[in-house]
């Protein structure tokens, strides 16, 4: 039985390695033809629904669509994970594209690579789109806003199709995809112009470069806007005489960042009820996520009322500033729609003094302003909604 599966090992290695060489040793109308396959199978999938994790045919996600037309229509078998094909592409400029070749999107706030496509001539490629105002496998524009902010290059799988003196044009002027060949997607062709790009005229390409791209983003910065509302339940474990679990309130948290970068600057407001100290505050806050799972913050706090010390009658003063510091921990998102929704985990501690404006005791100050806030997370990036 051991033999009998080194055997198979050895036979399944040495056909891709066949396979490896092929593709090596493809001729350019070989190259060529390859593409026009690659091309056309991907036509056929057209209104195909998205699917996370399907590689067809009944639906797909962008890495099955590339999966299942390499394989069918090349005889390439390609990863199965988007961030794999592109370290399988070999990165070519941005002018050498022809159709067949693959468009890697940086979509998501970490600038990795998220999303793929196939070029299919014309600046449009097809791909699995997983939001926005059409989903599925569908015909997409390198000069819509939002691809031309997140593209970040092109790969290269098939060999070149062209001769090797022949003049660098786009190859696929009749390969463009009309209206007829869209079931139902009328509206996601984006009219080619040669008003929006001047560099376009006399081409048949007109990508923009990363730099180019990233200016562009830079220009339009508010496609990184994103917008986030979470409500919580406050509690703490902590009372001035004694230690046990007890309700302190609710808070709905409003917040608006900037996930161009890894470190992601925000501002945001709480409205918060606070139970326990019979007062309502709302803290202005200044924020700081690190990635996508964490965010610091802090900020001076509007106190309207006079709080008292949790489970007494003793009155307090809450402090203008310093005010409020805390740091959130969330959950990956779960897609509804357009938006993201989320589970989150609040530690948060607000600054609150005596009525002479003197610091508290130690543990009335604890057992007053430190707060554990459980709630849920409704995230709203504005580029899904432009």
């Amino acid at each position: 039985m051991k033999k009998a599966k080194k055997l198979l090992a050895l036979i399944a290695i040495s056909l891709v390695y066949i396979g490896h060489c092929a593709a090596k040793t493809m001729t350019t109308e070989q190259a060529a033809e390859a593409r026009k396959k690659i091309a056309a199978q991907a036509k056929q999938y057209i209104g195909c629904p998205y699917k996370s994790g399907a590689i067809g045919p009944e639906a797909f996600d962008c890495s099955g669509l590339i999966f299942t037309v390499y394989r069918n229509a090349a005889g390439t078998q390609m990863p199965r994970s988007v961030k794999a094909i592109y370290s399988r592409a070999k990165i070519i400029k941005t002018d050498e594209a022809e159709i067949g070749d693959l468009i890697f999107f940086k979509t998501t706030g970490d600038g990795s690579i998220s999303h793929v496509g196939i070029y299919i001539g014309k600046n449009q490629f097809i791909h699995a789109a997983s939001d926005g105002n059409n989903t599925g496998v569908i015909v997409s524009s390198l000069k819509e806003k939002y691809y031309a902010n997140s593209f970040a290059a092109v790969g290269r799988v098939i060999p070149s199709g062209r001769a090797a003196k022949e003049e660098v044009s786009d190859p696929a002027d009749d390969e463009i995809v009309s209206e007829e060949d869209i079931p139902d997607r009328d509206d996601v062709l984006d009219a080619v112009s040669s008003t929006d790009n001047p560099k376009s005229k006399g081409q048949g390409i007109s990508f923009m470069s990363t730099s180019e791209a990233s200016s562009n983003a830079g220009a339009k910065w508010y496609y990184n806007l994103i917008f986030d509302a979470t409500l919580f339940c406050d509690w703490s474990l902590i009372l001035p005489t004694r230690f046990m679990l007890n309700w302190r309130g609710i808070s709905l948290e409003t917040n608006a960042r900037y996930a161009a970068w890894k470190f992601q600057p925000g501002i945001g407001t709480i409205f918060r009820y606070n139970h326990a100290s019979k007062v309502f505050q709302m803290p202005i806050v200044l924020s700081m996520n690190v990635g996508e799972y964490i965010k610091i913050y802090a900020g001076p706090v509007i106190t309207f009322g006079d709080p008292t010390l949790p489970d007494s009658d003793t009155k307090i003063k809450g402090s203008f500033f310093p005010g409020i510091l805390g740091v959130s921990f969330q959950t990956p998102k779960i897609k509804a729609g357009k938006v993201g929704v989320s589970f989150v985990q609040d530690i948060s501690y607000t600054v609150y003094n005596d009525t002479d404006g003197g610091a508290l005791h130690f543990h009335d100050s604890i057992a007053t302003g430190l707060v554990l806030s459980t709630g849920v997370r409704v995230t709203l990036p504005l580029k899904n909604f432009l």
